[in-house]
């Protein structure tokens, strides 16, 4: 597994440009950015745990799906004609824990994620860890987007790519797709070694970088396009915050 280290915009790109992250005839590289490299690839779900007065060991992701759907019904402009997978890409798009993992086809998304935050993890006192940031570029085969998926997401039997239909504005201009797996409490293992890529971002770069990205019209406005986005966008643009 290769582990090359990208401090600028224009080194992340000579590296998405060469023979390692190319795209070829039958294969695509797709991209997850997370802001500490000490995450691992387990959906959120799976490293969540149920609530004490539940008596269980999971959460309990189908009553999440229905509570989703029987209360964002006047919330979703479409939501009358959406599938269990369409609700869970807009659950895991709004912050509900679900067994879906982002990924993007834009790198340059992936490292908006990395650096968005200041701080990610913290240590036992709540100070900063200040860990490096990563992107994660997988190359997969190429997937034919009219194959039927499996009718229940939650009962999926091996690992699987899912790319959605725009069903939120946050799919479209992040380029999103998810991969899903049978356990979610287990990592993601997506296939052979050498697939992987993994690009560390170093800490110190993170704000720096975070800059290069807005004069490269990736920003949080952008990336979240309703006024959530714009208000963080603003405070970012015209306060001393990171």
């Amino acid at each position: 597994m290769s582990e090359p280290a990208v401090c600028t915009i224009a080194q992340l790109s000579e590296l998405v440009e060469s023979p390692l992250l190319k795209d070829d005839r039958t294969t695509n590289v797709i991209y997850r950015g997370h802001g500490a490299i000490s995450f691992r690839l387990r959906p959120k779900v799976g490293r969540y745990r149920p609530p004490k007065r539940a008596g269980m060991k999971r959460v309990n992701e189908s009553l999440m799906l229905e509570l989703f759907r029987r209360q964002s019904v006047n919330r979703v402009e479409v939501a009358g004609t959406l599938s269990d997978w369409e609700l869970l890409a807009i659950m895991q798009h709004h912050g509900v824990a679900t067994r879906l993992l982002d990924w993007t086809r834009s790198p340059l998304v992936a490292l908006y994620f990395c650096v968005s935050n200041e701080i990610e993890t913290r240590d036992g006192d709540g100070r900063s860890l200040c860990e490096d940031a990563e992107i994660i570029a997988w190359r997969c085969a190429k997937q034919d987007i009219t194959r039927v998926l499996p009718t229940n997401p939650l009962k999926v039997t091996r690992p699987i790519r899912y790319i959605p239909r725009i069903v939120t504005s946050r799919l479209r201009v992040q380029t999103g797709l998810f991969s899903v797996q049978p356990d979610p409490q287990q990592d993601l293992k997506p296939g052979r070694a050498e697939d992987l890529v993994r690009i560390r971002i170093p800490y110190d770069r993170r704000r720096e970088l975070k800059a290069s990205l807005y004069r490269h019209g990736i920003h949080e406005a952008m990336l979240f396009p309703d006024l959530d986005g714009l208000a963080r966008h603003i405070n970012w643009l015209q306060t001393d915050s990171y």
